[in-house]
């Protein structure tokens, strides 16, 4: 419900599971771990001393953090009472009010993702002042920080740091022997991405409590502005992540060069093109089933999978085109733009094509298993393991 939020962020020193969640349901996110916090510190070059105190900086920023989450858990319980009541029926509430409760819940999170930035602001420039390091080390460090607070992927808008990706890549896309080249093809977009991180995540986050906010109250006009807003950013910050993607594609082979290309895209169009429920039934299938039907399900793969990658490429091509006339195809605002219907249709009709395939692979993997394992390989895919 509010994974629309990019909040700055929770450290704490042994933050349970549970506690981690109910920021995330809360809108407070994403949630730094204690260990990026000790890799800044180990990056300032802090000494014995300065990491005791350090380590005060991070419970003083946890407690503080959660004191946001008590305060806005607090201001917003009153209204979502009245919320729960009026869509249970237990309450008649007509749909004026119903809307300004909602305006006033997402007022509240939007007040508290703002304390949250104070908080990560103040910690990081006492963290600095501790430091004894030279004004580089510590502004390196601090970009590093911020690149892992803040570059979280798992978004449309290319929030992403291409060097993560590339220390994640297997061996099969990115050779060891060639990651040192790696590292120096990405010497410049180390530091262009660093200076951009948190204003740009920020930016991002903003942007979308504010549409949320136009559409509850429906103010057309300020969705598309918010719309081309964005556009222009994503497509600034797209011109670094290309560069970067390039710059280490040339240094492989064709193959491995498109299973990064396809990697890189996997976390830049998410909607496009994540993970499939059929190689993912498939997997299981090679564990647990026998080689007559592991056969089966491969050739179910290989059978789609040309048409699939051809989909996947034209859904990036137009929703990039779609982003240079100042929109986003997969956001629902997208239907606001006059200029890009005929784009838009032409991206609906692949997102169902895609859907009906997708569909149609992973049926055709499970069509050789059993009842059970039909239903074991469902409860994995519907887990997400």
């Amino acid at each position: 419900m509010l994974n629309f939020l990019l909040c700055a962020v929770l450290a704490t020193s042994a933050a349970p599971r549970n506690e981690e969640q109910a920021f995330r349901l809360a809108g407070v996110e994403p949630i730094v771990s204690p260990s990026d916090f000790r890799l800044f510190v180990s990056d300032l070059q802090l000494g014995s001393d300065e990491q005791a105190a350090a380590d005060l900086l991070l419970d003083d920023y946890a407690e503080g953090m959660r004191a946001v989450l008590s305060n806005l858990m607090e201001r917003q319980a009153a209204d979502r009472e009245r919320l729960d009541a009026a869509l249970s029926g237990k309450m008649r509430l007509d749909a004026g009010t119903i809307r300004e409760i909602r305006i006033s819940l997402q007022t509240i999170v939007a007040d508290a993702c703002q304390l949250a930035d104070g908080r990560i602001a103040e910690m990081i420039e006492w963290a600095m002042l501790l430091s004894p390091a030279d004004a580089r080390t510590i502004s390196e460090a601090t970009g590093r920080f911020e690149r892992r607070v803040f570059l979280v992927g798992g978004n449309r808008e290319a929030l992403v740091d291409v060097t993560v990706l590339a220390e994640a890549a297997s061996e099969k896309e990115l050779s060891s022997a060639k990651f040192a080249a790696i590292h120096t093809a990405l010497g410049s977009y180390d530091k262009s991405i660093a200076a951009i991180a948190r204003a740009d995540a920020v930016h991002v986050r903003d942007a979308r409590i504010q549409d949320g906010l136009a559409a509850l109250r429906g103010q057309d006009d300020a969705r598309r502005s918010l719309q081309q807003d964005l556009a222009m950013q994503w497509i600034t910050r797209m011109q670094l992540q290309d560069a970067a993607v390039s710059a280490i594609a040339k240094l492989l082979d064709d193959e491995a060069a498109a299973d990064w290309q396809a990697r890189a895209n996997q976390s830049f169009f998410p909607s496009v093109c994540s993970r499939l429920d059929a190689v993912r039934a498939h997997r299981w299938v090679q564990a647990n089933a026998s080689s007559m039907v592991v056969t089966a399900g491969e050739k179910c793969i290989d059978a789609s999978m040309p048409r699939l990658r051809s989909l996947r490429a034209e859904a990036v091509t137009l929703l990039r085109e779609g982003r240079g006339l100042g929109v986003d195809l997969d956001h629902d605002a997208a239907s606001l733009f006059e200029p890009a219907y005929e784009l838009r249709m032409k991206y609906l009709r692949n997102s169902g094509e895609r859907s009906v395939l997708e569909q149609d692979m992973l049926d055709c993997v499970l069509r050789q298993l059993t009842d059970g394992q039909r239903a074991a390989v469902r409860r994995l895919i519907m887990t997400g393991e």
